[in-house]
């Protein structure tokens, strides 16, 4: 690297510095926001995920100004600026097979340690080199001008970075993640910033040599990362990955025994037999607890979340003249449930795309019998804006006089991991004046599928002062059913405003 003083052909430099600044600053966005796609299979779509990622990010950047800053000063050429996005090029493609090859191991460190580490193993060193970029864009801007708009360069410099990070935040968001796999996003910027580096050696003078090196070591990077692929298990016969999830189905037994389950990141959220329709989960037979009163019969429901979409099709088979509705935020789930979950032979199941309570707020005049909220959005992770007081009052507006909401929760029913149950069960009663429980797996102290039942209506004669006949759906579902004196009391109520749902069910995590 030439120790050179002079900037020759000013008016391309600053093109190429603005140009680097802004590119660079989009770059470093899209790796951040596509980066949470690659933890969260890891350690879930928590709090704690993100502020590992954002922290590491940031430390990063802070000390990529310092190097810059630096190293601006003792090489006075654009070539710095060449090696510093070589090196960010080369280590940016790398990240989707390191992370398949080591990412693993970091779960052994626990859900912070783990994410800390894993961030600064993967996303440290190129973090640092592309923050280093805009402190000696700066140096070399105002060299164009012979150091006497010291002030101006840095404004420029900082204006297009930001613009470049601003870029970088929405394309990720609304196009990228929605039309490409997280792998080749990483590769499209590395060679983005390959790109970047050549013209920084070709601008120096340095001659095509060198810039064919590096070009040709920025492409064997390249092929490495693209030759990167999970090698799914044999069970696994459709992956896809969405704007929202990694979609994985996968299928065990032979006909007409099989089962078809669908994993959303790590996670299972759905399953059923391909071949009869019939439940696997045991949580899922939990829909039927409006069928508990005397002649009882549906004829509306709404699911919030489709998972393998086994409950809304059982009802449907029963009750085929009930309107059944699905609100599930991810289209491709959808398109899942028709190709491998049969919701192409359902036609009154009506599968809609978006968020639930965007979905509720759009149909002020429509109610249902039943509405089951069955939402997550990674390990054990409910999207915290459908468990606030609020949510659930626009919940009970679209009920039926007699309909009621039941809610799948995962926590336990007793003992310091019953955080997230006692507040759901806070929030539910400030609108619901009847709330049970039903413990699905049994043992109080387990984390387990807990089923909440909450309604305007006394269940009490239906639940507790009736005998069913052992083996039958009832008698199963009522030895599950937790007395009041049993549940956590005292929880905090979930607000809009105060909402430390992603806290509590971090927390729970850690304690396992």
């Amino acid at each position: 690297m030439s120790k050179t003083t002079h900037l020759s052909h000013t008016l391309p430099t600053r093109l190429y510095l603005g140009a680097a600044c802004f590119l660079s600053g989009a770059a470093m966005m899209v790796i951040e926001i596509c980066a949470f796609r690659l933890l969260a299979p890891l350690f879930g779509n928590s709090v704690y995920t993100w502020t590992a990622l954002i922290g590491v990010i940031l430390i990063a950047f802070s000390a990529g100004g310092f190097l810059g800053g630096r190293l601006s000063d003792k090489y006075n050429s654009v070539s710095l600026l060449g090696w510093l996005l070589a090196g960010a090029s080369v280590l940016t493609v790398l990240i989707p097979p390191l992370h398949l090859g080591f990412g693993e191991s970091f779960t052994t460190s626990g859900l912070i340690g783990g994410s800390v580490m894993v961030s600064l193993f993967l996303f440290a060193l190129p973090g640092a080199l592309l923050g280093a970029v805009s402190p000696a864009a700066v140096r070399f801007y105002s060299m164009t001008f012979k150091e006497s708009h010291v002030g101006a360069a840095a404004g420029t410099v900082s204006m297009l970075g930001s613009l470049g990070s601003f870029v970088g935040t929405f394309l990720s968001g609304f196009v990228l993640l929605s039309h490409f796999g997280v792998r080749s996003i990483f590769i499209g910027c590395g060679v983005l910033l390959l790109v970047l580096a050549v013209l920084a050696f070709v601008l120096a003078g340095n001659g095509l040599k060198k810039s064919g090196a590096i070009a040709a070591v920025g492409g064997i990077a390249a092929v490495l990362g693209a030759l990167a692929h999970d090698q799914p298990g044999k069970e696994v016969i459709f992956t896809h990955e969405s704007f929202y999830h990694r979609l994985e189905i996968s299928e065990t037994g032979s006909p007409p025994y099989r089962q078809r389950l669908l994993k959303l990141d790590s996670t299972p959220e759905g399953a059923m037999n391909p071949d009869s329709g019939e439940l696997v989960m045991d949580y899922q037979h939990y829909w039927r607890l409006p069928l508990l009163r005397d002649n009882a019969r549906l004829e509306s429901a709404l699911f919030i979340g489709a998972g393998a979409f086994g409950m809304p099709e059982e009802m449907s088979r029963e009750f085929p003249l009930a309107r059944v509705d699905v609100a599930e935020i991810d289209p491709q789930v959808i398109e899942a449930g028709r190709k491998f979950f049969k919701l192409s032979e359902h036609p009154r199941v009506q599968a809609h795309a978006g968020d639930a309570r965007h979905f509720l707020r759009t149909r002020k005049n429509q109610h249902w019998d039943l509405i089951f909220g069955d939402a997550y959005a990674g390990v054990r992770s409910i999207p915290s804006h459908l468990v606030t007081r609020e949510f659930f009052q626009l919940v009970s507006d679209h009920l039926t006089p007699q309909g009621i909401f039941v809610m799948n929760a995962i926590s336990a029913v007793q003992g310091e991991r019953a955080e997230l149950l006692s507040g759901l069960l806070a929030t539910l009663k400030t609108v619901f004046p009847h709330v049970e429980a039903f413990a699905v797996q049994g043992p109080r102290q387990l984390t387990q599928n807990v089923i909440i039942l909450a309604s305007l209506q006394d269940w009490k004669p239906w639940i507790t002062d009736r005998f069913y006949t052992a083996g039958t759906w009832q008698n199963h579902i009522l030895n599950s059913h937790v007395a009041a004196n049993q549940l956590p009391q005292q929880g905090q109520v979930f607000t809009d405003d105060f909402n430390p749902v992603d806290r509590i069910i971090a927390r729970g995590l850690l304690t396992e």
